[in-house]
């Protein structure tokens, strides 16, 4: 029983968040980087094309650091088995992967080496001809009839390599960040924020012009008093403070709003490949 609550527990871990996977890059922490992004990878319900940046970038660092071909050529694999496996959000993310195959390949290459070849495509053997299923053994003297089991025009196999792909599978939606999310709701509650100001501004402004219509009002035919004189200057001052104010805004609140749904709505893609990238200063976070 301990066991099991010990397995069910491992199980329901969440896993590690890219967080922390790009502040031990940045660290230059790369095996723990290397390591948390495989992890993240292979966590279920994550867009692995996104989460397989963070694994590529590690690799390729590790590379540059140490000179180990091993390091680069498991990059390759990466990018190759990506590439083979499918499940890409739109097409533009499938060539910026081609990208990376090539280059990974071209640095192979220059290294002079010559990596290994992955055991899934080692182990498959060509095939010469046609499968056949499996059955009983043929009549002597018989012919194959045309619904007999193992002729050439039976359909393949469920799961069999010319099968078409799962409907569905490449079409499902991209994994947005969570950070992603919560800057958004930020802007957007800044956005409606100022809109409210600039409501509560133009309010002001219209009792400052009836303050100051009422004293005009008061003092027709005699002369202002100095409490008069005091009050309609006051309200001069706010009128035109107000007036110069909502303007700006109501700029600023819409730039806000729109902004947070860019940031929103905006491709997934390049987010996951920018935030494993470092700078000089530190590393750079783009949408």
């Amino acid at each position: 029983m301990f066991l099991h609550l010990v397995l069910v527990s491992t199980m329901l871990a969440p896993p590690p968040s890219e967080a922390e996977a790009v502040a031990a890059f940045n660290d230059g922490n790369l095996e723990l980087a290397l390591k948390l992004h495989r992890e993240r990878a292979a966590a279920p319900g994550v867009h692995a094309p996104a989460a397989l940046y963070g694994v590529h970038d590690s690799l390729r660092a590790l590379y540059r650091t140490t000179e180990n071909v091993a390091h680069l050529c498991e990059a390759l694999a990466v990018a190759s088995g990506l590439l083979a496996r499918g499940g890409f959000a739109s097409e533009k993310e499938r060539a910026a992967w081609v990208e990376l195959e090539a280059a990974d390949a071209a640095l192979v290459r220059k290294a002079g080496v010559q990596c290994p070849t992955p055991p899934s495509e080692a182990s498959e053997p060509t095939p010469t001809r046609e499968p056949r299923a499996e059955g009983p053994p043929p009549v002597p003297g018989a012919k194959d009839s045309p619904t007999s089991p193992g002729t050439k025009d039976s359909p393949p196999a469920p799961g069999a390599k010319d099968s078409p792909p799962a409907p569905g599978a490449k079409d499902s939606p991209p994994w947005r960040p969570r950070g992603r999310v919560i800057a958004a709701s930020v802007l957007g509650a800044v956005g409606v924020g100022l809109l409210g100001g600039m409501a509560g501004a133009l309010v002001r402004r219209e009792q400052a012009e009836s303050e100051l219509a009422a004293i005009a009002s008061a003092g027709q035919g005699r002369e202002y008093t100095v409490a008069e004189r005091a009050a309609a200057h006051d309200a001069d001052d706010r009128y035109i403070r107000l007036h110069a104010t909502w303007p700006a805004l109501l700029i600023v609140g819409c730039v806000s709003l729109i902004t947070s749904a860019a940031v929103l709505l905006a491709p997934t893609r390049a987010g996951s490949r920018a935030r494993a990238r470092a700078s000089g200063a530190g590393f750079v976070y783009s949408f």
